[in-house]
């Protein structure tokens, strides 16, 4: 008598092959890589829209300030004492200012002579604002959206990263050749495309001037 607890002879045991299996890993693996992509596309849309925001205000006040005072000796921390930047970026000891992608913002006068698309700017009549480590997919947008605030923007990829104002500030990183927009012109969206995409996170720098 045939054991009920047992298989009939006749039925076949399904189950899956190792093809198929690793088909259908392979699909999850490509679901799951893509579920991510469109998480972090989406976290770095709301940071730059974030960081646009807070650094228009900074924009802001700086050409305030320059309504009625030169720039001399201007820094990030004192910047930070006339409340330029959001408390909750600033670090505790009031020194440093960190952006919404973990780089950091820097405020400098331009100690020297300034030459902006053919423009001089004297120094220590204008202010440069930094923006450090900014990712490829927030570039463009906070590039557009901040330049057109600013007398001149620039967006370059500095062969040593930036960490003092000083070096924020120095001319030798503010070029024709990364010069995306110009006084008294829009910005370049060809040439904000092309610098955004030198380096994996390329520094924007904008000048505010009376």
């Amino acid at each position: 008598m045939q054991n009920p607890n047992l298989p009939h002879p006749e039925t076949k045991q399904k189950g899956y092959t190792i093809i198929e299996l690793g088909i259908a890993l392979a699909i999850i693996a490509v679901l799951i890589v893509a579920g991510l992509t469109g998480v972090t596309t989406v976290l770095n849309s709301s940071k730059a829209n974030a960081q646009i925001e807070d650094s228009g205000i900074v924009l802001a006040k700086l050409q305030s300030i320059l309504t009625s005072t030169n720039t001399s000796g201007m820094t990030t921390a004192g910047a930070i004492g006339s409340s330029l930047f959001p408390a909750s970026r600033v670090n505790a000891a009031n020194t440093a200012v960190t952006n919404k992608f973990g780089g950091s913002e820097f405020v400098a006068s331009n100690a020297a002579d300034l030459t902006v698309g053919g423009t001089t700017v004297g120094a220590n009549t204008g202010a440069l604002y930094v923006i450090t480590s900014v990712p490829k997919a927030a570039c463009a947008d906070i590039a557009n959206s901040l330049g057109s605030l600013a007398n001149a923007a620039w967006v370059f990829s500095p062969t040593t990263a930036i960490t003092t104002d000083a070096l924020a500030g120095a001319n030798t990183n503010l070029t024709t050749g990364n010069l995306v927009k110009s006084p008294g012109n829009t910005v370049n969206g060809a040439a904000v495309g092309t610098q955004c995409n030198t380096g994996t996170a390329p520094t924007l720098a904008f000048l505010m001037r009376p």
